[in-house]
């Protein structure tokens, strides 16, 4: 078997495709150097690291669409709880416990969709 055969050719291109080759760069003001330096000495990255993950998490976003703020997703989840327990009571109801978990467990599964909703109608007003 010939040690550069078409099998092992694309193997080995599709193992070069996932290597970091690719250089992107940008020029710093001196105070905006200091402050990458800080963010990547506190978040323990270097700072090629930081920016990377930053430029991939823009595209991705970029792809997906709007994302919340992980404090939005549970203030949206405060909310939903909120009206959700009140209206019942607000009518005289009583809630079991088994009710309360449900409507835990329903929050839990909406939040995040109920807070991408909110942000996209946000933008649409803007």
């Amino acid at each position: 078997m010939a040690l550069l055969d078409e099998k092992n050719l694309a193997a080995a291109a599709a193992k070069r495709a996932r290597f970091r080759v690719h250089h992107v760069g940008t020029k710093l003001n001196q105070e905006e150097l200091h402050e990458l330096e800080v963010l990547a000495a506190k978040r323990k990255q270097t700072q090629a690291e930081l920016i990377r993950r930053l430029v991939l998490r823009e595209i991705e976003q970029h792809q997906t669409g709007l994302r919340p703020s992980a404090e939005m997703v549970e203030i949206t989840a405060c909310r939903l709880l909120l009206v959700n327990l009140l209206g019942p009571m607000a009518k005289g109801q009583a809630i079991t416990q088994e009710g309360f978990d449900g409507i835990v467990d329903e929050v839990k599964k909406q939040k995040a969709r109920v807070a991408r909703d909110r942000l996209r109608d946000h933008e649409a007003r803007r």
